[in-house]
């Protein structure tokens, strides 16, 4: 299982983005076979595409659920340190105000992109003033760095680690998050994505604003940080209205939904182990938050 690599800090939940342009070669799960089955699964009619879900989801925490994980674990820490005779407290963590929204198929809100553009709106959430960093002494204890008998191992992030998770590694589960990564790779680029693409273009065009494709305008030099310009909101909006004529969002959704259903039975132990893993840190958390 994939472990939090901070243990400060709470990490930010990173969405998906495609990093290569050719499609990935065919493995023993999927191959063109099942690439051509997956098209046939693609209803006709896109107006019953419903929803940005995926097979895959179940078996992965979303980022709201994955701040809950690490707010408890924090809380967990904070515990071990007072048990061992140390305060401190961890900033403050509010899933639902903090977590990165997904956005795999790029920005769908019509109402995010008419206040944010392409911005995610948990980086204008009030995070409050920043915090001096822990003192040694308890940067030791959370690590297990600190001397002593008492010490538990892998210090008080290891205890919590294993409260939450038999494995000792609670977070994001690998296998299905590799697959999810591997359904996207598998779709971004084929013919009914990059045709949907293509129309999306041109309904761009029509107002003047000329991008190849939905990813080229979310990495437009010219929305860069701080707040979105006049600009930069009349893009985003345009974009979201664009999607929805086109259908692009449902072509792909449809896409990788019908790819994963091919790719999840050649895995099912493993995701039914997951999901098991997924569903014992959130009920641990839930119940630490009360």
């Amino acid at each position: 299982m994939a472990t939090f690599s901070r243990v400060i800090t709470f990490a930010a939940v990173l969405a998906i983005v495609a990093g290569c342009s050719a499609a990935p070669a065919a493995t023993s799960d999927f191959g063109a076979g099942d690439l051509a089955v997956a098209l046939g699964k693609v209803p006709r009619d896109l107006s019953t595409v419903h929803g940005l879900d995926l097979p895959l989801d179940r078996s992965q925490l979303t980022p709201v659920e994955e701040l809950e994980v690490i707010k408890a674990r924090n809380t967990l820490m904070e515990r071990c340190l007072a048990a061992h005779g140390l305060s401190f407290t961890f900033p403050p963590v509010d899933p639902v105000r903090d977590a990165a929204k997904p956005r795999r198929h790029g920005l769908v809100d019509a109402a995010e992109a008419a206040a944010y553009g392409y911005r995610d709106p948990a980086v204008f959430a009030p995070h409050g003033a920043d915090r001096p960093p822990p003192p040694p002494d308890v940067v030791a204890m959370i690590t297990g760095t600190r001397e002593g008998r008492d010490v538990p191992p892998g210090g008080c992030a290891g205890e919590a680690d294993r409260a939450l998770a038999p494995d000792g590694k609670p977070g994001q589960e690998p296998v299905g998050f590799a697959l999810s990564q591997r359904s996207y790779e598998i779709t971004r680029t084929i013919p009914p994505v990059t045709a949907a693409a293509a129309a999306w273009s041109r309904c761009m065009a029509e107002t003047g604003f000329r991008y190849a494709d939905p990813q080229a305008a979310i990495e437009d030099p010219a929305f860069g940080a701080g707040r979105a310009s006049a600009h930069e909101i009349a893009v985003a909006v345009r974009d979201v209205r664009c999607k929805e004529r086109t259908g692009w969002v449902r072509t792909w959704v449809a896409l990788e939904r019908a790819v994963q259903e091919g790719l999840v039975p050649h895995h099912a132990a493993d995701l039914a182990r997951e999901q098991r893993h997924k569903d014992r840190q959130l009920a641990v958390a839930r119940g630490i938050a009360g």
